[in-house]
């Protein structure tokens, strides 16, 4: 039996946008080299070995649907191929109305590896999509010998059970996701729809929003680092800056509670400064603390409530909300925990978001094999479940006389709901103020 890896590949050019093609079609000129409806027109043995897996929807934490376009390529096939020249996968897809999307990508013959022979060569791109029925052609050519082969089929993106009903209104059926190293890979810079998740409220608010980058709470067994969780909240920060309403006002900030300073903020956000707010990510994460910083270092949870009180007064002549993504906190002996004052504030909606990292659960199979590595579901993927009851978290308590309403998050489900609660509350501010 052949065994499998993946192979990191990189996209050689995105897909342009075309108004001439039809509406909306992304257009990727290196389909204009190859006469690509004519493959998928030929019959006949095909040169190479492979599979296309039919690509289904799940959820993500930037609350859009990702599906994976999985090809898998006989390895004993390519073991002659080894040497000069590329093997370029051709992605179309089109939507019901025969509107198109394309991609490619591309990886070097001469870096396969020297083992491909026992190996399945597995390639995979992946696509925001809508809900709807699609048909899928993918192409594959190998530029040395000019050898290729295609196929194609039909397939559907069902919807959720729970989603944001009006946040996809106008989103392109199909967006492809390039492969980018993260952060960028967390945020997807190169991403353009844009959600509207708030669009109904018609209300003048104002929406703050805090990210907390402190490290997590350590538990033992996990793989918990700051990374994780931001993998998670940096897409959840895109999202809520998305809301969809010329009504609302909002500003972000990124507390770096470690050296008690805001490492980013932006007013008036419509869309997140990027380059800046990547680069006080990259900052918090590999600068030193200073020493003023150690010496003062009981004082972060209070640092935290000055920020919050601060927010929350510059929101006094308007209806606001207070947004707080973060994950669990925990601080060294000593720290002061007083919670926040309520003197001198208006009354404002709280919505504590605490992400927690899933932890693997050791499968039957690995617990008789003495609880190394990870089990895995039937299809692939490890089994996982919720984080242990026992992860404490400090920094909430701080919030407490303000009501905040708190949602534990580890799917992106979980992080739908949150979005939806915080959208009523919204929307009732919208009925208080028609009185």
């Amino acid at each position: 039996m052949s065994r499998s890896f993946p192979l990191v590949f990189v996209s050689l050019s995105a897909a342009v946008l075309s108004a001439a093609s039809g509406p909306r079609e992304s257009i990727d000129p290196a389909f204009q080299r190859i006469p690509f409806d004519q493959w998928l027109g030929e019959h006949g043995q095909a040169p190479f070995r492979w599979t296309v897996a039919v690509p289904h929807g799940e959820l993500s934490f930037h609350q859009r649907l990702m599906a994976r376009l999985d090809v898998k390529v006989d390895g004993r096939g390519l073991e002659s191929r080894r040497g000069d020249g590329e093997l370029v996968f051709f992605y179309q897809i089109k939507d019901r109305d025969g509107t198109r999307y394309q991609d490619h990508t591309a990886i070097q013959l001469s870096k396969l590896d020297e083992n491909i022979k026992a190996a399945d060569l597995e390639v995979t791109q992946r696509a925001f999509l809508v809900p709807g029925d699609y048909r899928l052609a993918v192409g594959v050519l190998d530029t040395a010998t000019g050898e290729h082969s295609a196929s194609q089929s039909q397939f559907r993106i069902a919807s959720p059970h729970n989603f944001l009903p009006d946040a996809w209104h106008d989103l392109a059926p199909v967006e492809f996701i390039g492969n980018q190293e993260p952060p960028d890979g967390w945020f997807l810079p190169g991403i353009h729809g844009r959600l509207q998740w708030a669009a109904s409220v018609h209300s003048p608010a104002r929406i703050n929003v805090v990210l907390n980058v402190a490290p997590s709470v350590p538990v033992p067994g996990s793989r918990r680092t700051q990374s994780g969780s931001l993998a998670a909240l940096l897409p959840t920060l895109k999202v809520i800056s998305q809301t969809g309403s010329p009504a609302l006002s909002e500003h972000v900030e990124l507390l770096d509670l470690a050296r008690r300073r805001a490492a980013f903020q932006q007013d008036q956000v419509h869309d997140l400064d990027w380059p800046r707010l990547k680069a006080s990510l990259e900052e918090a994460s590999t600068a030193s603390i200073d020493v003023h910083s150690l010496t003062e270092r009981h004082h972060d949870a209070q640092f935290f409530v000055s920020r919050v009180r601060s927010l929350l007064r510059a929101s006094e002549k308007q209806p606001c909300v207070l947004l707080v993504l973060t994950n669990p906190v925990a601080f060294e002996s000593g720290e002061n925990l007083e919670p926040v004052s309520t003197e001198a504030l208006p009354a404002c909606g709280v919505f504590y978001i605490r992400y927690h990292e899933p932890v693997p659960r050791v499968s039957p199979f690995d617990q008789q094999m003495g609880g190394r590595g990870w089990g895995s579901r039937r299809g692939g993927g490890p089994i996982r479940n919720r984080p242990p009851q026992e992860v404490v978290d400090q920094l909430e308590a701080t919030l407490k006389p303000l009501g905040p309403r708190v949602f534990d998050v580890a799917t992106p489900e979980e992080m739908t709901k949150a979005l939806g609660e915080i959208e009523k509350s919204l929307l009732a501010m919208d009925g208080q103020s028609s009185r």
